[in-house]
């Protein structure tokens, strides 16, 4: 068993999408890490979309998720990625958690591992909703009263596993599902970002470029690492051509199914002219990241 894992965690109806992602990830060179995929049901017959390199681990998720916030789109499991965490937390150093609607475009995540987390217990991305303003006003903290602040997606996360344990991490997150159901507009990201509140490192959004018709564009020429299908739209329902065509194929590829020749047409004049737009604000914002591993500290222990 190596020292790092990233995991994916899912119900048993995105197995596939899990297994996708696993395939890409066991395929980077100089791997260091396992890949580790939780559900709540673990196959006795591994599908043959679930790739041999990938551990399949079973999630117990009890009671402890019951009566918590959830919508059309965003189910009870989306909230499995905390137990999972916890539970993994106590076999490796650092987990790299990824949502199923992630793209692996480029080598090099191993590198992420090695990264200087400075004694705090989570790294992760801005939330594309505050990467042109990021002064932001954010829901979740003005209904608690606190003020404006920093806020990550929560799709991809590299957790420091001995200090996620050592703060209890996940017994205080559990609290604030009890005690402030009002907040969570996002569900567990909600839940996460409150409880780091001001207390993370912020990556580069080359390690979770949020997909959005403002900057997908701009993400081909950039080379991020992991592309990440925030929103409806995602690489399996995509065959419509408003999304670059290689991502619906290659998942198409990946599970034997015809790919389509849909061309990329999404209203192509409208989404250049819209990418333009926000080319500036896009490369200031990148450019606050020197390197892919330079981070931003968001630490204010006032709360």
């Amino acid at each position: 068993m190596n020292r790092y894992c990233v995991t994916l965690v899912c119900n048993f109806n995105y197995l596939d999408k899990a297994g996708f992602v696993a395939a890409q990830l066991l395929a980077q060179s100089n791997r260091n890490f396992d890949v580790v995929i939780c559900s709540d049901v673990v196959p006795k017959n591994r599908p043959g979309f679930l790739p041999e390199g990938a551990i399949l681990r079973q999630l117990d998720v009890g009671d402890t998720l019951q009566n918590l916030p959830q919508n059309e789109r965003l189910k009870d499991f989306t909230y499995w990625r905390l137990p999972a965490i916890e539970d993994l937390s106590k076999d490796y150093e650092r987990i790299l958690y990824l949502d199923t609607d992630v793209f692996v475009s480029r080598d090099g995540l191993a590198n992420l591992f090695k990264l200087d987390m400075q004694d705090q217990v989570l790294a992760a991305v801005r939330d594309i909703h505050q990467r042109h303003r990021q002064d932001r006003s954010v829901q979740e903290f003005a209904v608690l009263g606190y003020e404006t602040a920093p806020y990550f997606n929560a799709g991809v996360l590299l957790v420091d596993c001995a200090r996620w344990l050592e703060t209890e991490a996940f017994q205080k997150i559990m609290q604030i599902a009890k005690v402030s159901p009002e907040a969570l507009f996002c569900h567990d990201q909600s839940l996460l970002n409150i409880h780091f509140y001001q207390s993370w490192l912020e990556l580069s959004p080359l390690w979770n470029w949020q997909n959005s018709d403002r900057v997908n564009l701009v993400g081909e020429f950039v080379s991020p690492y992991l592309i990440h299908f925030v929103g409806a739209i995602k690489i399996w329902n995509a065959d419509n051509g408003c999304l670059p065509g290689k991502y619906h194929a290659t998942f198409s590829a990946y599970l034997g199914e015809p790919v389509s020749d849909t061309q990329f047409s999404g209203g192509l004049l409208k989404l250049f002219l819209k990418n333009a737009w926000y080319l500036k604000r896009t490369l200031r914002y990148l450019s606050s990241f020197p390197t892919s591993r330079s981070t931003i500290r968001h630490s204010d222990k006032s709360i």
